[in-house]
């Protein structure tokens, strides 16, 4: 089995095929690689200076740390972010769509994630240039992609506008990950623990170097390296909900790299606003009149324990964030408590 593959050309060359494989490519595995049509370079370039900042002293880059943001934006060392409950190894560097904010006493506590990003101006400031550059393009597309995603589910392209607005929420990731020879050296196997993602579009950019693998039919599938051109893309549980389940936010997971070479990924995360509320917009399985193909009809789909979908798509992103990061979530948010079914409640009680 193989990823389908989707062009972005094929959506203004003939619309009605592009949706119908963007609809078969989201029913049946969730996942699909997409030859973009991001101006050219752009790819490149925003590659390239992940690569330049992960090459930059400790020190230079402690000093955009996270560990300082209520909001979860910065560096991260190896190790510091866990998912599936374990270490991943990786180090990173996350921002966010940069909004008026940053309170960290406002409620609901989502309020708190919204600020300003800490680029590393002082040592590159073609970071913020280049990523900015990069992610206006990428989340324009994302929004023709939103509207394609509407039509293969037989509403209206614009029938998701309201929960986007004009500000969508999107977060990016630089991530690097370096080879490691001897697996005893840091515990566990895994680059990226198995997890389905809480947005509603993932767009990755990965260079030749593999280990992204999907899990689809019962079991892993190892997702071949890319060139720049061509973006691996995933649905986020919102989208599944959204679609009433007609779509799927499918696991995935990165191996432990022991290609000898460093790999670079760049996924952009592309929500709605963090104040919108997720619910189905399609009817059920057996009241709609959209083709069923896959064989799971009445299989529960892979989940992870106690991954309760809450109120908000703002309520949600903090969700992720807290458990990933509980150190940062302990220094900024003391005042918050987070469930064990993801909820984050004020311990004041209010």
């Amino acid at each position: 089995m193989s990823l389908p593959f989707l062009d972005m050309r094929l959506l203004k060359q003939n619309p009605k095929r592009f949706v119908e494989q963007l609809r078969s490519a989201c029913h049946n595995v969730g996942f699909f690689l997409l030859r973009h049509d991001l101006p050219q370079g752009l790819a490149e370039r925003q590659l390239s200076e992940a690569r330049k900042f992960f090459l930059e002293p400790l020190g230079n880059k402690r000093s955009i740390s996270y560990e300082n943001s209520p909001a979860f934006r910065g560096y991260m060392e190896f190790g510091v972010e866990n998912t599936s409950g374990a270490a991943d190894y990786r180090e990173q560097v996350e921002f966010a769509s940069e909004q008026p904010g940053g309170d960290r006493t406002a409620l609901p506590p989502y309020e708190r994630l919204r600020g300003t990003n800490p680029w590393p101006d002082n040592f590159q400031p073609a970071l913020r240039l280049r990523t900015n550059e990069y992610v206006n393009a990428a989340v324009e597309m994302a929004s023709r992609l939103r509207s394609a995603l509407c039509l293969s589910l037989g509403l209206d392209g614009g029938a998701l506008d309201p929960l986007f607005g004009d500000a969508p929420h999107w977060a990016i990731k630089l991530v690097s990950y370096p080879p490691i020879e001897d697996a005893g050296c840091f515990g566990g196997t895994q680059g990226v623990g198995a997890h389905t993602d809480s947005n509603f579009l993932t767009l990755v950019l990965q260079d030749e170097v593999g280990g992204l693998q999907v899990f689809s039919e019962g079991k892993w599938l190892g997702v071949p390296p890319t060139v720049p051109d061509v973006l691996v893309c995933n649905l986020g549980e919102q989208t599944e909900i959204l679609s009433n389940g007609y779509f799927l936010a499918t696991p995935h997971r990165v191996l432990r790299n022991s290609t000898g070479k460093t790999r670079t990924s760049v996924p952009l995360f592309y929500n709605p606003r963090l104040d919108a509320r997720i619910s189905p917009v399609v009817p059920n399985v057996g009241k709609s009149s959209l083709p069923w193909e896959r064989p799971d009809r009445n299989k529960e789909h892979w989940r992870m324990k106690n991954n309760s979908m809450l109120d908000t798509v703002g309520d949600n992103t903090f969700k992720s964030l807290a458990r990933s990061h509980p150190a940062v979530f302990g220094r900024h948010h003391r005042d918050l408590c987070l469930l064990e079914d993801g909820q984050i409640v004020h311990r004041g009680g209010s």
